[in-house]
Order: structure tokens, then sequence, then C-alpha cells
């Protein structure tokens, strides 16, 4: 059921109203908020002037908002590509350099004395550490809003 404010133009006794509720007396100049389909008759009437501009509508349970996603996410798997691509190139430059010192640097880990496949070893670990904590973000995140 729709509710309206109103302001009366002339006296009105009290009356039940479609909502079952009673409304009144009222005295010219007051203003009330009843039912829109009273607040027609009575306009019709000429007994009141409906305050136009909003409705009220009846109380019913919020319904839970949406919330649309494809944005942040978008931008935080951006974020996550352009971490292992640097990782990767970070690794892949240790790499070449690594003939000449052994010593493998990929931020944030400490520079690391290696040789051979065990530079590309550590890159790999620390892209699945990241993908595994961006991963449990992403579950806890979807989980908390469904």
């Amino acid at each position: 059921m729709r509710y309206v404010k109103v302001v009366f133009l002339k006296e009105v006794g009290a009356f039940v109203g479609r909502d079952g509720n009673v409304y009144g007396p009222y005295k010219p100049k007051e203003g009330a908020i009843i039912p829109e389909e009273d607040a027609r008759s009575l306009a019709l009437e000429g007994a009141v002037a409906i305050v136009g501009g909003y409705a009220i509508e009846e109380a019913r349970p919020l319904a839970r908002p949406s919330v649309n996603l494809s944005r942040p996410l978008l931008f935080m798997s951006i974020g996550i590509v352009l971490v292992i691509v640097g990782s990767v190139l970070m690794a892949l430059s240790s790499l070449s350099s690594m003939e000449a010192r052994g010593v493998v640097t990929i931020f944030p880990l400490p520079p690391i004395a290696v040789s051979g496949l065990l530079a590309l070893l550590i890159p790999v670990v620390f892209i699945i550490v990241f993908l595994a904590a961006f991963l449990l973000i992403l579950y806890f995140t979807l989980r908390g809003l469904s």
C-alpha cells in the first residue's frame, strides 16, 4: 500500500483508511500521511491537496543490496597478472646474469646464491604462494557477499 502526504483544505472528520487504520479528525491547514487511494478520493471532493513530489511506501524487509564486483575483480586481476609477469621477468633476468655472479634477486626476497634450475624454482614458488593468497581472498570475498 502506498501513502502520500496531504494538506487538508476543509475540516474532515475521522475516517477509516483503506489500510484499516483510523485517521483524523483534521482541521484546515493540517498535514498528514494517509493511504494514496484515500488521498485521491478526498482530493476529488476538494478536502485535501496532495503534496506532490514523493510517496511513502509501506514498511517491508529491506532487500540485500546487490554489489557489482566486476570492476574491483578486474583491477585485482590486472594487478595479479602484473605481479606474476614482473616476477617471471625478474627471474629470467637473474638467470642471464647468474653466470657472472651466481645470485638471484627477486623482490621482496633477499638475494640468494643459486645455480641452474633452482633459480627458476624460486619465482615459481613465489607465484604459487601469491596465487593461493589471491584465491583465498577472492573466495572469502565472494562467500561474504552471498
